[in-house]
């Protein structure tokens, strides 16, 4: 009886903490890749560690690292990944390199957090908890300046990042774009959608100024 006793205890105790483990939320598992690229490779997810690591201050130990993503033509490129349970919003530094194979020279960058992919893509909104290191953006980067890196001028706010202030031309390889992403409880699976700017004509240059400073003033709405 004490023996049938401790099976049951044992039993028990293994079940909670599996039924706890499936209860939590925010990790990264795997991810998959739209159209908009020829090729895409990158390093297998690890599991976070710590998990629930929301604004750390500096670089996040997990990583998502995209080794090489190839576009072969002007549009938005959608990854998705797929999330379980962790416990809390983790913290994810991502690092890609990227390489143009559009045949046309790119003025800008633009990366936004979203759910689905192509024509079912939907925008993050505001405090859903999928965001860019918001509020705080003390990361220590945001797609801070690396070798091969063709964007200085960063604009962002909680879904959104443009870079731009730069040219990168045909045949260019960016290594690496970098930036920050939290994770929440409560989702299965995020987008991050990201679209090379295909470098202005000078007489269109005016208008892309005025997308610039428009953008700022969204970024200093969505602070206050």
């Amino acid at each position: 009886m004490a023996h049938t006793t401790k099976f049951i205890a044992q039993f028990a105790l293994t079940f909670a903490v599996l039924c706890v483990g499936n209860l939590r939320a925010g990790t990264v598992t795997t991810f998959g890749w739209h159209s908009g690229v020829a090729s895409l490779a990158a390093t297998s997810i690890t599991p976070a560690s710590p998990p629930a690591n929301d604004n750390v201050v500096g670089l996040s130990p997990n990583e998502i690292f995209v080794t090489q993503k190839n576009y072969v033509g002007i549009g938005p490129v959608d990854i998705t990944f797929d999330v379980i349970n962790d416990g809390g919003t983790t913290e994810y530094a991502v690092k890609e390199g990227v390489q143009n194979s559009t045949g046309l020279p790119w003025g800008a960058y633009h990366v936004e957090l979203g759910y689905g992919f192509d024509a079912g893509f939907v925008k993050s909104t505001s405090g859903d908890g999928l965001d860019f290191d918001f509020p705080d953006y003390d990361s220590g980067f945001q797609f801070a300046p690396s070798p091969g890196f063709y964007f200085p001028a960063v604009l962002f706010t909680e879904d959104d990042i443009f870079a731009s202030g730069g040219v990168m031309p045909n045949g260019g390889f960016a290594g690496y774009f970098r930036f920050s992403v939290d994770v929440p409880d409560g989702i299965t699976q995020f987008t991050i959608r990201q679209s090379p700017v295909a470098a202005p004509e000078p007489s269109s240059c005016v208008f892309a100024l005025i997308g610039l400073v428009a953008f700022a003033q969204c970024r200093l709405r969505g602070r206050r």
